[in-house]
This record gives structure tokens, sequence and C-alpha cells, in this order.
């Protein structure tokens, strides 16, 4: 079946500003949404819920996709280097809404005024990449998981080291890779970055990360274990039978 997300004569995702090659509309699309996280971070946010998950990512692209705030309609799969060109089992498309109010209403259960530190980080690092396991959107999905748990963080009384994930952006998304691959999942390169990520006190930037990206390399010693070219997780072969 083809891709209705698609041109039909190059395989771009059809957008709002007519671009056709895929460089440029990655560039276009993550200082979009980059601007964008920014002013919904000041603004403030508050509905964990599938339609608050909608709402983000509609704030995020819809100046860039048509689709933004809609679940997909097909099926999708995206090659793993971590996996041996394999993806993750991303959710049916016609169980989206389903699974994700499933998932939403097990984090919204849990008590989590009442966890410490240690216990706030390992049970986000279970519950969230149930949400990214599903994505729901054709495209954008680490950004607008990573924004909504940021906003959770933020709202149990932590403080969320936005420069520490924005400088390893590849660290988070192959983590939450690790994270997602059912009763293979490896979910300590997730709480890693996290335990470090969440913090307790609030953070002082050298630069405001949500007005300025993080060049590549910039980060300092905190931040070096998870740049790529420093760490990253193990490739993970997965087992037949």
């Amino acid at each position: 079946m083809p891709d209705p997300y698609l041109y039909d004569d190059v395989p771009v995702l059809k957008n709002k500003l007519g671009i056709k090659d895929d460089k440029v509309l990655d560039m276009i699309e993550a200082e979009q949404s980059r601007q964008n996280m920014a002013i919904l971070y000041r603004r403030g946010f508050g509905d964990f819920s599938p339609a608050g998950l909608r709402d983000i990512h509609r704030f995020l692209f819809e100046k860039v996709y048509g689709w933004a705030g809609q679940y997909r309609i097909i099926n999708i799969e995206k090659r793993e280097k971590l996996l041996a060109g394999r993806s993750v089992w991303y959710s049916n498309d016609e169980d989206i809404p389903r699974e994700l109010t499933d998932v939403f209403r097990d984090i919204n259960a849990k008590n989590w005024s009442d966890m410490n530190h240690d216990e706030f980080v390992k049970a986000v690092t279970a519950e969230f990449p149930k949400l990214w396991q599903i994505h729901p959107f054709r495209e954008g999905n680490t950004r607008t998981v990573v924004m909504m748990l940021t906003f959770f963080v933020e709202h149990y009384g932590y403080y969320m080291d936005q420069d520490l994930l924005a400088s390893c952006a590849g660290y988070v998304r192959d983590a939450f890779v690790m994270a997602s691959l059912d009763q293979y999942s490896e979910y300590e390169h997730l709480e890693k970055i996290l335990s470090d990520a969440i913090c307790e006190e609030p953070i002082e930037y050298s630069v405001d990360s949500l007005d300025a990206p993080v060049p590549n390399g910039s980060a300092n010693g905190k931040y070096a274990k998870y740049q790529k070219e420093r760490y990253e997780p193990q490739p993970h072969y997965k087992r037949e039978g």
C-alpha cells in the first residue's frame, strides 16, 4: 500500500511548505518544533491524557504538517541500527486510541507524589516507553513524548535538565528503542539518563537551551557520557524462538 503521507513523486512527507527535499524539511521541521517547544514550555501544560498528547503534537508541528495532532492511519516501521536493521513493533493504527487510553490510565493511577527520586525515575522509565512504542503519529513521536515527559516530571515537583536531553537526543531515542522490545526490553539506558536529567533542585543553564540549540559536542562533562560518539547502547539482536 502506498504511503498516503508521502508525495507521489518523491519519498518526502507532504507538508504545508511544499518542501520536497528531505534534508531541508528535516532542518525546517526541527527548527520550527524547537521554537514551539519553547513557547509551549513557557505557557505550561498539565493534560496527561491522549487528548493532551495530541495537543502537544499539534502545537509542535501544525505549521509544517496538515495532520499534526492526528493519529496515523497506516502501520509504520523504522529500521534501527541497534536492532540490526529491524524495527520496533509499533502499535497497529486501529489500536492506537485504545492503547493510549490504557497507558494513560496506568500512568494516572500511580501515587507519584509518594515516590522518592529513585522510585519516581524507575516508574517513569517503565511507563513512558509504552507511550513511545505506540508511536501514534506519522512523525514527531519522540519529541512529543519527551515534551509530555518534561511537563509530567515538573508537575510532580522535579526539574528536567532540558540541556541534557537536547544535547543527547540521539542517545534518548536509542534508549527508547531499547526500552520498547517487549520481553527483551532493556530499561537501564533510559533510566541512566533520566536519573541525571530529573533533578530535585532548579537547574542553572550556561545558555538558555529553550532559545538556542546546543551545538554538537558542546555539552559539558555531565553530558559527555551520553554523546553518541562517547557512548551508546550496544546493538541488540532480537533472539528467535
